[in-house]
């Protein structure tokens, strides 16, 4: 039986395949993602990302605005053969994140959502991510501490 993860990954990438080079860029305030040549650029230049890197930002700007779960994401990349450890995500992201950083603050549209995964959205420039988008902070009683 398939994951629903990876139907909904499979069906993106048939919807990438069959889209007319008229929709072939996925644009996101300053960034840019063209899906026919499997290119990026910030602010009109050209960055450079790996392979992996390029489908784990395809497939964020697929499902702009939806979290992509860490299945999602491995079945993207790797289609179930030789799968690495999930921890890859992170240091992916990481990477991406700091090719995408500069004047533009592009980096910032990837936000991650604790203990579900990754989104994109298009409020970059300095906009407040939301307040589920952060990491939850653990309360601590006075009394527990001997405060």
């Amino acid at each position: 039986m398939m994951h629903p993860d990876e139907r909904v990954a499979r069906r993106q990438d048939l919807m990438r395949r069959s889209q007319a080079d008229s929709q072939s860029i996925i644009t996101i305030g300053k960034l840019s993602i063209r899906l026919d040549t499997r290119t990026v650029e910030v602010d009109g230049g050209r960055i450079q990302i790996t392979g992996s890197e390029y489908q784990m930002l395809e497939l964020l700007a697929l499902r702009k605005g939806s979290c992509v779960t860490r299945g999602a994401f491995m079945n993207y990349l790797y289609r179930r053969t030789d799968m690495p450890q999930p921890k890859i995500l992170d240091v992916f992201i990481c990477r991406l994140r700091r090719k995408l950083s500069g004047p533009a603050d592009v980096d910032k549209c990837i936000e991650t959502i604790w203990g579900r995964g990754y989104l994109l959205n298009d409020r970059i420039n300095g906009a407040e991510a939301p307040i589920w988008a952060h990491r939850p902070t653990v309360a601590r009683s006075a009394g527990a501490w001997g405060g």
